[in-house]
């Protein structure tokens, strides 16, 4: 009884408590970037990730994965990535109440490759990666201009990810939860000729082990299936902080599966786009995600 007694005790704390102060911080603390200029905010927040960042759970975390994942790294080598790492995902911060500027700018996002997707006429899924920047991602949804879906993941806390997804109503487009809804939603969408966005490189329940690194992860599927079901393209979409708050993204060549494609080779396309996803990693190790549990939980 006692256990159920603190355990209700402590979720009352977490919901009413804890979330509500979590939340009325963040909308202050994107209140005020938005008020700054965005190369300031964007400087600004990511010298205080370079200097917070280190001394968290996260770093220890990070240093693993990246371990994990390129063990051929020197100790003076991986410190470099993950500072440039803690200077990036800082600056995400910075730029994050400025993202429709950055999107409504064509000198701070330029795409290249973005005709390959617009000549499809028929609906069609991009794919990205948690490398640089990928709040502007989107960005090619918005300059297509065609109607579109965002799958994504929601943060922990409800109240704060309410804030952030009503931020995000600028997109005109449908958001999707990962998982069954998130696969509904894409369907929907692209049967009515839509273009839906979605990043992979995260860990899902309900993914199939597949190699990233050489090391066998949950990895999603379900585009596959869809793409293979629907016949449409996939296009893999590559991400770079060229300087700042100035990106350039690559539309990739499409990737196209059989209808009749087995289970092996949807297996072997998931694998074929996690060694794509490896090779962006690798060229910009500082730019992506670390910090996530991408291997599970692993000794640091």
């Amino acid at each position: 009884m006692s256990f159920h007694r603190n355990n209700n005790i402590k979720q009352f704390f977490i919901r009413y408590i804890s979330w509500p102060i979590e939340a009325v911080f963040l909308f202050f603390a994107l209140l005020i970037l938005r008020i700054i200029p965005i190369d300031i905010a964007s400087a600004s927040t990511g010298w205080l990730g370079s200097k917070i960042g280190p001394h968290t759970s996260w770093h220890k975390r990070a240093n693993a994965n990246l371990r994990l994942a390129m063990p051929e790294l020197t100790e003076q080598k991986r410190l470099e990535i993950l500072t440039g790492m803690w200077w990036n995902l800082g600056r995400n911060i910075g730029e994050f109440p400025h993202t429709l500027a950055l999107m409504n700018s064509p000198s701070r996002v330029k795409i290249e490759g973005l005709d390959k997707i617009s000549a499809c006429e028929q609906g069609s899924i991009i794919i990205g990666s948690h490398l640089a920047n990928w709040e502007v991602v989107p960005t090619t949804l918005k300059r297509l201009n065609r109607k579109s879906g965002i799958v994504y993941r929601p943060l922990n806390n409800p109240v704060a990810d309410f804030l952030i997804q009503k931020r995000q109503r600028y997109l005109n487009a449908e958001f999707f939860l990962k998982g069954r809804e998130g696969a509904k939603g894409m369907l929907a969408t692209i049967k009515a000729n839509g273009i839906v966005a979605l990043l992979i490189d995260q860990q899902l329940r309900e993914g199939r082990m597949v190699p990233f690194f050489g090391v066998p992860v949950k990895t999603p599927v379900a585009h596959i299936k869809i793409a293979a079901k629907q016949q449409i393209k996939l296009f893999p979409l590559e991400t770079i902080r060229i300087k700042g708050a100035f990106y350039k993204m690559i539309v990739h060549e499409p990737i196209t599966i059989s209808k009749t494609a087995s289970d092996d080779e949807i297996l072997a396309i998931a694998l074929q786009i996690n060694k794509l996803l490896e090779s962006w990693i690798k060229e910009r190790p500082e730019q992506w995600l670390w910090p996530h549990r991408r291997w599970g939980r692993i000794k640091g």
